[in-house]
């Protein structure tokens, strides 16, 4: 870690505080609370699960139960934030499965959006399956790397890579319609 430079007087080398900086691929910052992870997390989240569902109130709904699942296990994790994010994604991937099987026995979504809120990127990644929109909102909503992606995904990174790929594709494809 770096330390700042301290310019008061009367102050040993061992009592100078220490900076972080941003987080980089290699390093995470740790939150040093549970609170603090909330205050710094919840938005960014948010957006993110709203990238995949589509649906505000869902998205916060399971960013709440990714914070719960956290809170439950705050001592025992090495990284909340991943922790957290993977939470996240799984609970808008559970999301996605619940609606396909609606989807097919017929049943209408419990929730439309209203006009005025409605986002049209949101629903032009509605038109993709449910590993390509995860993987394009993880790396353009969220700006992970190919690697936490593949982490949050639980697969390879090279699955990844073809999930993008083609998911930019076939995006291109229903803009231009």
């Amino acid at each position: 870690m770096k330390t700042i430079a301290w310019m008061a007087s009367g102050v040993s080398e061992g009592d100078q505080p220490t900076w972080h900086g941003p987080a980089t691929a290699d390093e995470v910052h740790q939150p040093a609370s549970f609170d603090d992870l909330y205050r710094d997390e919840y938005e960014p989240m948010v957006r993110l699960a709203r990238g995949l569902v589509d649906v505000l109130e869902i998205a916060e709904e399971i960013v709440q139960d990714a914070f719960a699942k956290v809170y439950e296990r705050w001592s025992r994790l090495e990284q909340p934030g991943g922790y957290l994010r993977t939470a996240v994604v799984n609970g808008a991937r559970s999301e996605l499965r619940k609606r396909e099987v609606r989807r097919r026995i017929g049943l209408r979504p419990l929730l439309i959006p209203n006009p005025e809120e409605r986002d049209y990127l949101l629903d032009a990644l509605e038109q993709l399956s449910p590993r390509q929109k995860t993987a394009l909102v993880l790396r353009y909503y969220a700006d992970m790397t190919e690697k936490e992606i593949a982490q949050s995904m639980g697969v390879r990174p090279g699955t990844v890579k073809s999930a993008t790929s083609r998911g930019l594709a076939e995006l291109r494809k229903v803009v231009e319609q």
